[in-house]
Parts: structure tokens; sequence; C-alpha cells
């Protein structure tokens, strides 16, 4: 059965500079896909440099800054068996390098071989309101898509796992994205 686990993807640049996107990791029996929709520079960059890094991250401002296009700081590191970078406060890391790629006008799908994992700091678990704000991520790249009102009812049932279990973070990044959904909403009027 698939599952998706939901990551931070790291891809050098044709610049040499690193390109940090939300993707989600599709698992299939220990088999990792990837499935960027077009055009997007991260599969750009993964096809380019045939390798790429997965990051477990447990803070969820690193998932609403790419959606909101915050100038969150985020410190990269260098990785160890392929040319790219992967961020300092990951949990852990898979390095990958493509194994092959199944084409699609729309979302390819790419099969990623892993090279190199690692485990760099403790885990201590999630809480509720990362969930929601994971889910108010994918909402809010999803504004103009889906009905407003779906949207609308949505944040109203996440916002309680928000108030009954959000630390310092999540409030950040719940407001970031609730601000960025507003603004659409007030440019689209």
């Amino acid at each position: 059965m698939t599952y998706v686990r939901e990551t931070i993807v790291t891809t050098k640049n044709i610049d040499n500079t690193i390109k940090i996107s939300p993707l989600g990791i599709y698992i299939d029996e220990e088999i990792l896909r990837i499935k960027p929709f077009k055009p997007s520079i991260s599969l750009d960059n993964i096809l380019r440099n045939k390798s790429g890094v997965i990051n477990y991250v447990d803070d969820v401002r690193v998932f609403a800054s790419c959606i909101v296009k915050n100038d969150l700081k985020i410190e990269l590191t260098k990785v160890d068996k392929i040319d790219c970078s992967r961020i300092k406060s990951a949990v852990s890391h898979t390095e990958f390098i493509i194994d092959h790629v199944k084409d699609d006008n729309l979302r390819p799908t790419i099969i990623c071989k892993p090279v190199n994992e690692e485990i760099h700091r403790m885990y201590y678990g999630l809480n509720r309101a990362k969930s929601a704000v994971l889910e108010l991520c994918i909402l809010a790249s999803r504004l103009g898509i889906i009905d407003d009102e779906k949207i609308k009812n949505e944040i109203k049932y996440l916002n309680i796992a928000i108030e009954k279990t959000a630390g310092r973070n999540e409030l950040e990044a719940w407001k970031w994205l609730n601000d960025y959904i507003n603004t659409y909403r007030k440019n689209i009027k």
C-alpha cells in the first residue's frame, strides 16, 4: 500500500545554489517515488543532477516558508555521497540518485535509489498543531483550485488543533499561512 511522507527536498540549482521545496515522498514497499508537477525547478534540478536530498524536518515553519515565500533563514550543510546540501536542522536525511523516471506530461514519477541516510538529532514526535499546519500548507498551495468555502471550513476545523496543541513555531507558521490566504482573497476580489 502506498502512503505519502511529507518532506522537504533540497536540490542543486544550475547556479550552484540550493532549491528548498516541500514535496511528498510516495512510499510503497520501501520504494521511494517523487512526483513533482511540471513545470518545476526541483524537477529540473533532479533530472539534471540525477540526485537530491530528502530532509525529514519537524519545524513546520520550513514548510510554511516555502509556500508563503517567507525568507526564513534555513541553514544548509553539504552531504557526503552526492553533490548537494541538506537542511542543517533536519532530524534526518536521505541522499538519493535517480533509479529511473516514468515520464508524464503533467507529473512524472522519479524512482529514487537511496545512497546514504543519516540521523542527526533526537526526534520528539509530532503534535496535532504540526499536522494542522501541514494541512494548511497544502490548502494554501491550492488556492484558486479548491473552493474557497471548503478552505474556510477546513481552517476552522484545523484551528482546533492549533488552539489546543500549538507551540511558538506552529503559531508563527499558522499566522504566515493565514496572512497569505487572506492576502490572496483580497487580491482576487
